[in-house]
């Protein structure tokens, strides 16, 4: 996501201050932006007032990685919540921003007791009680988590949570991307955006299998059995339970944005698998 809105920054010709955690991600930064500050918004203490001295606009796509290949022990609140509020409480005490721009969750405030989803919901109402202009930008899912699947689908380990009839229609990062841009400088509070195409979870599992030479059927797991397994990873990794806690409930519910998008999921998949 942060890498499209650099893309789209730059296309718009903004002068661009990047963040980066490590002195090598500030090095792979360097040829994409005009200034990198090494810093980590989940450590305060890291985040010094310069980073905000001279900015007009925060954008922020700050946010745990959902990916089930991230091993970091960090909770969404952590990273999601804390991170995104050490920023927000240094552009009040040290900048003078015109508008912060973040990036949330579409249905969120529908799942109070998912990790993933209060997180953000949290940070969002902070950001609407802290006196900066802002505008939340709210996709339901971006085409990249699509990918997650294409690794258990060379391994003939796909699997639907239920019985993946549940609807939503993802969109594509820089779709995304631009709507945060256009964010900055128009009166849009909160954006919420979906793709052109509205797809079953089971579609989409399928789609996949389908694109990596995988035909057979798709094993349902009953959310019984799911039920009865996630307070089993509760004990063993909280960032693991948080990230199936979240995969579950998406599975139950519809999640259909209203459509902005215009790139579809079958020439992205094309693309990249």
């Amino acid at each position: 996501m942060g890498s499209h809105i650099l893309e789209v920054l730059r296309e718009k010709g903004y002068s661009i201050r990047a963040t980066a955690r490590t002195a090598l991600k500030a090095e792979q930064l360097q040829q994409s932006v005009h200034e990198v500050v090494v810093c980590n918004p989940t450590q305060q203490e890291t985040l010094t007032p310069e980073l905000v001295h001279g900015v007009d606009y925060i954008i922020s796509a700050l946010g745990k990685s959902l990916s089930l290949a991230d091993t970091s022990k960090t909770c969404f609140h952590e990273v999601d919540y804390q991170g995104n509020l050490n920023i927000l409480k240094l552009a009040q005490q040290h900048g003078h921003i015109q508008k912060f721009v973040y990036v949330a969750a579409f249905s969120g405030e529908k799942h109070p007791s998912v990790a993933y989803f209060k997180a953000h919901e949290d940070f969002a109402r902070d950001l609407q009680h802290s006196g900066i202009p802002n505008a939340i930008i709210k996709p339901p899912a971006l085409f990249s988590a699509v990918l997650e699947l294409v690794p258990m689908a060379r391994k003939g380990q796909l699997a639907s949570v239920g019985p993946g009839d549940h609807i939503t229609n993802p969109i594509h990062e820089h779709e995304v991307a631009e709507a945060c841009v256009h964010a900055l400088t128009s009166p849009d509070t909160v954006v919420e955006l979906g793709g052109p195409v509205t797809y079953s979870r089971m579609d989409l599992i399928r789609m996949v299998g389908k694109k990596v030479g995988h035909y057979r059927k798709i094993p349902q797991v009953p959310y019984w059995v799911a039920n009865t397994f996630l307070p089993m990873i509760k004990l063993v990794s909280k960032s693991l339970f948080e990230k199936a806690a979240f995969l579950v409930a998406v599975t139950k519910t519809d999640c259909v944005a209203p459509v902005k998008g215009q790139r579809r999921l079958e020439e992205y998949l094309a693309e990249h698998v």
